[in-house]
């Protein structure tokens, strides 16, 4: 995805802010112009250099894990401007609108993913050979530097977070073809943190290969999968802290219990993978459950997902209007702030792009005018729905089509990667002292009812919901109606609603 980029231009904008013409303008009339720039640029370079190598481990109080005990090199990690500017990125965008407590931040997520990858390396345990059923340290089949990396790799899996975090990334692949791994990867490789990486002899392209599964090396792909899982420290950590900070008590389970049945094996292939003590079970259903259940209650709720949308879709106007490049897209969002976006959208010359600021600002947001889950359209309907997930053009013609003014209407398509025929798969350690066989959750009898329960959730959450003033609400319900009929013989068979894997 990173084909084609100037890295000097795009580091240039970081610095300054400044569009690519200008740059080059500046650049070859030089005189005043580029002195400007140039001052700048070594303004910033002075108080980035103020800073001081660390020597000494420091303790973070954090207010889900407790203490997270930090070594020096991670310390000056998290003191780069890159990882800095994520203390002014939330987690959850914009739900604190519903949820005034949801202010956390993703720099405290990363924080915590990071203590999630050390509490790995001393309780999660590992087996050569499973018919031995010997268990040893998972750290003793790992050497210093590929413990440091896998430190280093989850303190960094979110280093690329625009504003609004996961608000504004469907304008912005729609737009740039760009998603939060593409600028991460682009800030590990091009950026004052990968100096900061090499200083501490971590190589930025190991973090890189992890974080994009990019690796044949067996424990390098293993450190992929405890970060980009079905029930990996990731998920972990942003369900307990979300349900932390927001109130919403559907995101607790046993964590800690998770974690101590996670297991480290090799498979009849010769591959590591992570594998679940069978007892384990119902903590599994937990966490699974827990997330699923995060979803109905706060990630998508229709307040949160309105404001979302509204975000989103100005970010993208905003865009479109500045005509911005790849290069620029790179360079301003992993340089943008929450507060920066915000500025940056109220300059628009387009009207409902700063009315859209302004209603999230004030909390007058449209209402809404229909939700139906997407289970219940005639098939062509779904189908014709389901497409505009991948294609913003097609959304906004169709919210044109609802209403002749732009900006009036949002259509909101909600289907969220549950994750279902990932999660069927996950394997578990079925058997005892005489030995362990290696089981996917689908094939136990234990795992029927969860998987029963995945499915349902699969049909029933996925849905269509439609925004507007109250005041033309009927006026798009009917021509909603005649453009996406609704099925009138119910269908059973789950091959039709195949709905979270789009």
């Amino acid at each position: 995805m990173l084909t084609k980029i100037d890295v000097e231009t795009v580091q240039l904008i970081r610095l300054t802010g400044f569009r690519e013409q200008e740059l080059a303008s500046a650049r070859s009339e030089g005189g005043e112009s580029w002195d400007n720039i140039s001052k700048s640029i070594n303004e910033h370079n002075i108080l980035i250099a103020m800073g001081e190598k660390h020597t000494r481990q420091k303790a973070i109080q954090d207010p889900v894990h407790g203490a997270i005990i930090l070594e020096p090199w991670e310390l000056d990690v998290i003191s780069t401007w890159e990882m800095l500017r994520l203390r002014y990125v939330m987690q959850l965008g914009p739900a604190h609108i519903v949820y005034p407590g949801a202010t956390h931040t993703r720099f405290q997520h990363c924080i915590g993913t990071n203590f999630l990858a050390q509490k790995s390396l001393r309780v999660v345990n590992y087996c050569e050979d499973l018919n031995t059923a010997c268990f040893v340290p998972f750290s003793g089949l790992l050497d210093d530097y590929q413990k440091k990396l896998f430190r280093a790799a989850s303190l960094l899996h979110d280093i690329g977070h625009p504003p609004t975090s996961h608000t504004v990334e469907y304008a912005l692949e729609s737009w740039a073809g760009l998603d939060h791994a593409d600028l991460g990867e682009f800030l590990i490789m091009n950026s004052g943190l990968t100096d900061t990486l090499l200083q501490n002899d971590i190589e930025s392209k190991d973090i890189v290969d992890i974080l994009r599964r990019r690796t044949k090396d067996p424990i390098l792909t293993l450190f992929s999968d405890f970060l980009d899982h079905p029930l990996d420290i990731d998920k972990t950590d942003y369900l307990i802290r979300d349900a932390y900070f927001s109130g919403v008590e559907l995101g607790v389970f046993p964590a800690e219990r998770v974690m101590l049945t996670n297991r480290v094996v090799l498979d009849e292939n010769g591959n590591y993978v992570r594998a679940f003590m069978l007892k384990a079970i119902h903590s599994l259903e937990a966490l699974i459950l827990s997330r699923n259940w995060m979803f109905a209650d706060l990630y998508l709720h229709h307040a949160v997902k309105l404001a979302e949308a509204l975000i989103s879709k100005a970010t993208y106007f905003r865009m479109e209007e500045e005509d911005l490049s790849k290069n620029e897209c790179i360079g301003l969002f992993t340089r943008m702030t929450d507060a920066d976006l915000f500025q940056w959208l109220s300059s628009s010359k387009i009207d409902f792009v700063r009315e859209y600021v302004s209603r999230i600002r004030y909390r007058k947001l449209f209402k809404v005018a229909i939700s139906k889950p997407l289970i219940s359209f005639e098939p062509d309907a779904r189908r014709k729905l389901k497409s505009m997930l991948g294609n913003i053009k097609a959304l906004i013609d169709a919210e044109h089509n609802l209403s002749e003014e732009l900006g009036n209407v949002i259509l909101d398509i909600v289907v969220p990667e549950l994750g279902e025929k990932k999660l069927r798969k996950i394997p578990l350690l079925v058997g005892g002292e005489q030995g362990f066989d290696l089981v996917s959750l689908d094939e136990t009898k234990e795992g029927l009812p969860l998987m029963h329960t995945l499915k349902q959730q699969t049909r029933t959450i996925p849905s269509v919901r439609v925004y507007c003033d109250p005041k033309i609400a009927n006026k798009v319900r009917k021509q909603f109606d005649a453009t996406y009929p609704m099925s009138d013989i119910p269908t059973h068979r789950d091959d039709e609603y195949d709905l979270t894997e789009y």
